[in-house]
């Protein structure tokens, strides 16, 4: 057999030998190489999916939205879009009818309700050519549909829901329409994308209908209208130019109405997909790295330890004239069959990881289009990291080891740290007890930097976990407090909104508020708009209600809301992102009614007079006094109701149903649910990492214990010589792991901490802009995950007993002599 065969044969002998450390020490390797890997490969696949999705169906370049209650005539956008001197550049355009809409589907015993925008589009020559509609399950809309009660059901809804292929639903007023298909639009791939209509909507509940565009006018009995137009323009066109052109044309010839020109990275939907994903990926690069770092600085500890355990052995080669060269052969094999054997498994980690994101994404946001391609870079760059970072941990103490003199490295003795490390130290440390309660700290002492390499391990791993939980509790406290603003001890009011604007003292409202299963009724008045600040703007969603009402008011933390003061409520926020307080003036940009179907944007100027507890930036509150800026004096869009003594929020929505001048009927208690539905959706991926992190600190301890056994089996085996219990020496590793993982876990607490404020000031405010997060601590999880750190880091050690119970005291004691 070769020289190069013996070695190799040698190398693999010693993995055999010592294989439950091996293998600890490759799937250490594995979970920092696969955890960084498979998360950074999903956000990849979400973007290039999300991208491949927006291309698929079409995504709009330039959309014209009219403001919140203004329509015209079916045509005149069009034919606005055709007097543009730049015409010829745009590629496709179509008109639209979007309003609001519940719908009621009967699937078994469960009657579930819908939420969304009915989409009237164009339904010849197979669909809308801008922001097209993909059809995922039954049929799509034709020609041979339009005008018919026929529509499309979101992908999404129906498969939470477990809906069939096509069915029956009912809309408002209790009028049946028949769903033919399931489809997904590119401005409703995100629920998200329904806060447009100021409704706070999850997957179970959240439902664009399509249908043509005869079909919408008819059901809304705004036949021969529109409110919408989408367009895209051909490769190279000025897009800036042309929307600017188009605002001149439709200021010129539609002076009355108002409108918003919208690109494809105003519109909602896109920018919740593309700033979530990029947020994701700052966070989980950040977790993954903390990860990653922390099983490579293990892996290099212990890999170093492992090979340092040899070199009694190397030393007797050297003795003997063996070629230097050629010892350290046989030791950097065993280290590059270490690395490689986690490479390995980190690729399956990295991949049944990345396969587990995948799905929890596919959960809450379907997609037309999926790409799960392998992410060769990001596996490569993990694999030659992860394999070049535990082979260099075999390098360094191999290089030492067969620098020095023979007679050294055979010392018997060897294994303990020359000079003793900081050992003294301890002398000066009034530790209470006998010499076995002093060994453990003497222990950590006489090799530092081993302990210190074990310590940054451990508090990386404690770093993510604290990092995880408290992010958790940011977003759970934000949940509370949107809780308590919305439901304010009333959980069973309801917020119904009417089929357009009604005059308060119309039948209309009248049959609401005189509903068996109401009580207490009060109107108020919801729209759009943004509140302008020196160097920003917001969007928002202004309520104007009457505050002397007995259903509902805003909870103030700061000011007043009274008719004697007209000013305007903001969010906490708000008020914060724009840089004003109490009694500073902003600018509300508002619809201004200028006739029976049409709204202008007009800016006002307000004195701020309080501060809202909701965490929610979005939501601002006037006066009903203040209704006369609106031109909407005595008018309502929205009604607030309390059940009647005996009646429940269902029964409300149920009577609610069945009135045609009802466009939606939500209890507050279903918004909360569905605002802490969305928070769960967001932090259910941060819970991935915990299981990991702790796993990781787990593994560490343990190969620290098995090491330090095997470095110490005759210390051990005098002690058991001399009738020293077992029971004695397993207290002395644990508490010397407790001592450890108790140093380790207050770095990672820390740094815990600075992660967290990182997330929540930075990555958070980025993603989730519109909701007030707060940086709490709450004692009791944070009690939890030191308390985890530091048991599964003392407990370790238990995994040793069965070997020290079976030693062999005679053979470790001749060999070691």
């Amino acid at each position: 057999m070769s020289s190069a065969g013996f070695q190799l044969r040698w190398s693999w002998r010693d993995l055999r030998s010592r294989w439950v450390q091996i293998a600890v020490i490759a799937l250490i390797i594995a979970l920092g190489t696969g955890g960084y890997a498979g998360l950074i490969s999903s956000v990849e696949w979400r973007e290039e999916s999300a991208t491949a999705s927006f291309d698929a169906l079409n995504m709009y370049d330039l959309r014209v939205k009219l403001a919140s209650g203004s329509y015209v005539p079916e045509g005149s956008l069009t034919a606005t879009l055709a007097t543009l001197e730049d015409a010829n550049f745009i590629e496709a355009s179509n008109e639209r009818f979007i309003s609001l809409i519940q719908s009621q589907v009967v699937s078994g015993d469960d009657t579930i309700i819908g939420v969304g925008p009915l989409v009237g589009v164009d339904v010849s020559d197979g669909g809308p050519q801008v922001a097209g509609i993909s059809i995922s399950m039954g049929r799509g809309l034709t020609t041979a549909d339009s005008g018919q009660d026929v529509v499309l059901v979101s992908e999404g809804f129906a498969s939470y829901n477990d809906l069939p292929d096509s069915g029956q639903l009912m809309i408002s007023g209790n009028r049946e329409l028949t769903y033919v298909g399931q489809a997904l639009s590119p401005e409703y791939f995100s629920v998200l994308g329904g806060l447009e209509s100021g409704s706070f909507v999850t997957q179970s509940s959240f439902t664009p209908l399509y249908t043509s565009l005869a079909t919408a006018q008819n059901i809304t009995g705004r036949e021969g209208m529109v409110n919408d137009l989408v367009l895209t323009l051909e490769p190279g066109a000025d897009r800036e130019s042309i929307a600017n052109r188009l605002e001149a044309a439709l200021e010129r010839d539609m002076p009355q109405t108002g409108f918003q020109i919208m690109s494809t990275e105003d519109d909602p939907s896109y920018q919740v997909i593309f700033d979530d994903i990029n947020g994701d990926r700052q966070m989980l690069t950040v977790f993954a790295l903390l990860i990653f770092l922390g099983a490579v600085g293990a892996s290099f500890n212990l890999t170093s330890r492992f090979i340092e355990a040899q070199r009694r052995e190397i030393g007797i080669a050297m003795a003997l004239g063996v070629p230097r060269r050629q010892i350290a052969l046989r030791p950097l094999l065993v280290g590059a069959e270490i690395a490689l054997l986690g490479v390995i498994f980190g690729i399956a980690v990295g991949l049944i990881l990345g396969a587990q994101m995948q799905q929890l994404i596919e959960e809450f946001q379907p997609l037309p289009v999926r790409i799960t391609d392998f992410q060769t870079t990001i596996f490569a760059q993990a694999a030659v990291i992860g394999f070049v970072a535990p082979f260099l941990a075999t390098a360094v103490p191999v290089v030492r080891a067969v620098r020095v003199p023979p007679i050294q490295a055979i010392r018997t003795g060897h294994l303990a740290s020359r000079g003793g490390g900081l050992a003294p130290v301890i002398v000066r440390l009034p530790i209470p007890g006998s010499i076995f309660s002093q060994i453990p700290f003497r222990n950590v002492l006489r090799a530092p930097r081993r302990s210190l390499l074990t310590v940054l391990g451990i508090a990386a791993a404690i770093t993510v976990m604290v990092a995880l939980i408290g992010t958790l509790d940011v977003f759970f406290d934000a949940i509370e407090r949107s809780d308590e603003a919305t439901i304010a001890g009333k959980p069973d009011r309801t917020v119904i909104t009417l089929a357009g604007f009604q005059e308060i003292d119309s039948p209309a409202v009248e049959a609401i508020a005189s509903s068996p299963s109401v009580g207490a009724a009060t109107p108020s008045l919801q729209l759009g708009g943004y509140l302008i600040g020196d160097d920003d703007q917001i969007e928002v969603l202004t309520e104007i209600l009457d505050v002397d009402n007995d259903v509902w008011t805003p909870t103030l933390e700061e000011g007043t809301l009274a008719p004697d003061s007209p000013g305007i409520i903001i969010s906490r926020k708000a008020a914060d992102d724009l840089g004003v307080g109490i009694g500073d003036t902003i600018t509300l940009r508002h619809p201004q009614r200028t006739g029976p179907s049409s709204f202008t944007i007009v800016d006002t100027r307000l004195p701020i007079t309080g501060i809202h507890t909701n965490p929610f930036r979005t939501l601002v509150y006037l006066d009903m006094e203040q209704a006369d800026l609106y031109g909407l004096d005595g008018v309502a869009n929205v009604m607030h109701v309390l059940p009647a003594p005996g009646a429940t929020a269902d029964q409300v929505r149920q009577e609610m149903f069945a009135l045609d001048t009802v466009t939606l009927a939500q209890s507050v208690g279903d918004i909360s649910e569905s605002v802490r539905d969305l928070f769960e959706s967001f932090t259910s991926i941060l819970q991935t990492f915990e299981g990991i992190a702790l796993l990781l600190a787990l593994l560490i301890a343990f190969n620290a214990a098995s090491i330090n056994l095997d470095e110490r089996a005759r210390d051990y085996a005098t002690m058991f010589a001399f009738g020293i219990p077992v029971r004695t020496v397993i207290r002395m590793t644990m508490v010397e792991s407790g001592v450890l993982g108790i140093v380790g876990t207050l770095f990672g607490v820390l740094g815990g901490f600075v992660v967290i404020g990182w997330v929540v000031n930075v990555t958070a405010a980025e993603t989730l802009e519109d909701f007030g997060l707060e940086i709490v601590f709450e004692p009791q999880t944070m009690a939890l995950a030191a308390a985890l750190g530091i048991l599964a880091v003392a407990a370790a050690p238990l995994l040793t007993l069965r070997k020290l119970r079976r030693m062999d005291i005679p053979s470790t004691l001749r060999v070691m002599e």
